[in-house]
């Protein structure tokens, strides 16, 4: 059977439908990754009600959109999430931000902390420092995107990124210091 030019279309319009992530793929997502997500919520906000209430913004964020391409939907998701922190915490609406302009670019690894056992010493860092270390460092944005999403300069966030980056590995550093004398202490008696 020889196909017409509309039903070509019709098989055309449902590919490019199928390759855009459903509500369906969102709640999957979601379900799946919901640990994951209350993670990096829970490091942005420093607060379990907000980090509840930035999960919730984060999955009506996602929920209807159908521009989305299936195989990004993770990462849309993640910028979901930081967005809602960045409003919940900061109170800066960043829905001006084009995700045209505004791209996700992993960040050099000369930011990089391999393992943050430390997760607490995050949490109190101040709000700024802790949403720039966690936006640069542990997610791996640029810069660039987080100083527009944080709406302000990428001087600034590389302090911030300093800051909190000092005071992390400083808490480290003791941790282990006590960790070791602990150690040594009980092999001693």
């Amino acid at each position: 059977m020889m196909s017409t030019p509309h039903s070509h279309r019709n098989c055309r319009g449902s590919n490019e439908t199928r390759s855009y992530a459903t509500d369906e793929d969102f709640q999957q997502l979601f379900a799946t990754e919901i640990a994951d997500f209350f993670r990096l919520s829970m490091q942005l906000t420093a607060d379990a009600q907000k980090a509840e209430r930035c999960l919730i913004l984060a999955m009506r964020d996602c929920f209807g959109r159908n521009t989305i391409a299936r195989g990004f939907a993770q990462v849309w998701a993640r910028r979901m999430v930081i967005r809602g922190a960045i409003r919940i915490v900061l109170g800066i609406d960043n829905d001006h931000v084009s995700d045209e302009r505004s791209e996700f670019h992993l960040q050099p690894t000369a930011y990089r902390i391999e393992e943050l056992r430390e997760s607490i010493a995050v949490l109190d860092l101040p709000d700024f420092d802790r949403i720039a270390f966690v936006i640069c460092v542990l997610e791996r944005l640029s810069v660039l995107d987080c100083a527009l999403l944080l709406r302000t300069s990428p001087k600034d966030v590389n302090g911030a990124i300093v800051r909190a980056t000092n005071r992390v590995t400083s808490v480290g550093c003791r941790n282990h210091t006590d960790t070791t004398r602990t150690l040594r202490t009980s092999t001693n008696h």
